[in-house]
């Protein structure tokens, strides 16, 4: 057999060629929150105030993340979405958009989206929304898909509507990567604060956030399926060691305040 020797630059220039031909490894997409995390950044102030007037007058990054999450979803593309901290941490991004939307669409001095009964069905039942194509509404896609989909009670410190006696909104989007630490932390800020878990020893009493009456199933659930507790014990969770609620205390709740978020 006859050995040819091509010349150095030659076999270089074959080698270029073949290589240009050949498939590169496929890198993982991801779904964005780019846009979200500068609308949260520029409008949402450490309170977890929002400029609605501010945004309504400069919603262009704001408008391309809502079209991104009313066409696309871990239901249209799954492949985005591996996993469970990539699916919730969509759809409670998604959530919070929509408020957001949905208080765009009120008139500019409106100062609840509970209405004029303060029940809140004209503006979470009612209001349509889109996500990944599909129409929905408020109060579907925080009870079907989230609350049902994931049965993760921290999601309550996360989700926002848009009212005072809400959490109060984090200026950064919840991302797939530190979903875990940003639920925890949320929930760590949500009952240390005292509007939400007043301890009176004195009267006897422990005053939580309405919150934790409109889902106490929610947490009483998972606190019981996980060490057998109640209410209290899932709070006591997240407070510091030298903070922790005391057995024997009379439960209450404090009035929400359904004002609007408007800074």
């Amino acid at each position: 057999m006859r050995i040819v020797n091509y010349p150095r630059t030659l076999l270089s220039l074959i080698c270029a060629m073949v290589c240009a031909t050949m498939p590169t490894p496929a890198t993982a997409a991801s779904f964005s929150y780019d846009d979200w995390n500068s609308v949260l950044q520029t409008f949402v102030d450490e309170e977890g105030l929002v400029d609605y007037d501010g945004l309504a007058a400069d919603r262009d990054l704001f408008d391309r993340f809502l079209s991104l999450i009313e066409t696309t979803s871990p239901e249209t593309d799954p492949d985005l979405f591996p996993t469970r901290e990539d699916q919730l941490a969509y759809y409670i991004n998604a959530y919070n958009a929509h408020v957001f939307n949905g208080v765009l669409n009120l008139s500019p001095d409106a100062g609840t989206v509970w209405g004029i009964t303060r029940s809140g069905n004209s503006f979470f039942s009612r209001t349509k929304i889109m996500v990944g194509g599909r129409q929905s509404n408020l109060q579907d896609l925080e009870n079907e898909i989230i609350r049902e989909g994931f049965k993760d009670p921290r999601i309550h410190a996360a989700l926002n509507c848009a009212s005072v006696g809400c959490p109060k909104l984090p200026s950064r989007a919840f991302e797939p990567a530190t979903l875990d630490d940003q639920l925890d932390a949320e929930m760590t800020k949500f009952v240390g604060e005292v509007r939400n878990c007043k301890i009176d020893l004195d009267a006897g009493t422990v005053t939580l956030s309405k919150i934790f009456d409109w889902f106490r199933g929610d947490f009483e659930g998972y606190e019981s399926a996980h060490d057998g507790g109640g209410l209290l014990d899932y709070i006591n969770r997240y407070r510091a060691a030298d903070a922790q609620i005391p057995g024997g205390l009379k439960i209450e709740f404090s009035k929400y305040d359904k004002r609007l978020n408007r800074q």
